[in-house]
């Protein structure tokens, strides 16, 4: 496994950017292992009946995916998934800040196994840091996608929640 420290130290500029959206999407971030030099780092946005997570064990391929809610879900070993992408990690960004809001008509919703990279073992979680987004954060990604999904019903036609391109 390569070490997520390492490879966060030399991100491309976009792949950077990206993962400051997340934080500012009001994703929870999870630093597994030392913070000078974590072997994981999960981010996990809660809605009411899913939770969206992006793993990343190493930079060159990372996975998103979005989970059923059902009593506790381990965010660290998901069993089933309702999304999932796995790729390189500009894309897997990309897609997963794109995802659709769950009550979107396009929402995906069928159940299948969570994919293994998903799952970081006990051992490689601790020691644990915890960064909770800012409470002017924390409900971002809601409010974003529910204007997207309020701008789709309003044109009868799909409207990207793409966030503009510089």
């Amino acid at each position: 496994m390569t070490d997520v420290a390492a490879a966060a130290g030399c991100l491309p500029p976009e792949v950077e950017r990206l993962l400051l959206d997340v934080v500012a999407d009001g994703f929870t971030v999870y630093c597994c292992g030392p913070k000078a030099k974590p072997t994981a780092l999960v981010a996990v946005y809660e809605w009411p009946q899913c939770i969206d997570l992006i793993t990343i064990h190493d930079f060159d391929r990372i996975t998103a995916a979005r989970a059923p809610k059902r009593g506790n879900v381990d965010i660290f070993a998901p069993e089933v998934v309702i999304w999932a992408y796995e790729g390189p990690p500009q894309w897997t960004l990309r897609v997963l800040l794109n995802l659709v809001h769950p009550q979107h008509p396009d929402a995906p919703h069928g159940e299948y196994p969570a994919p293994p990279y998903l799952h970081i073992r006990r051992a490689e979680q601790r020691p644990m840091t915890i960064r909770l987004p800012s409470s002017d954060r924390a409900g971002a990604r809601a409010r974003r996608l529910a204007i997207a999904m309020a701008a789709d019903n309003r044109s009868n036609g799909p409207v990207s929640s793409l966030r503009s391109q510089p």
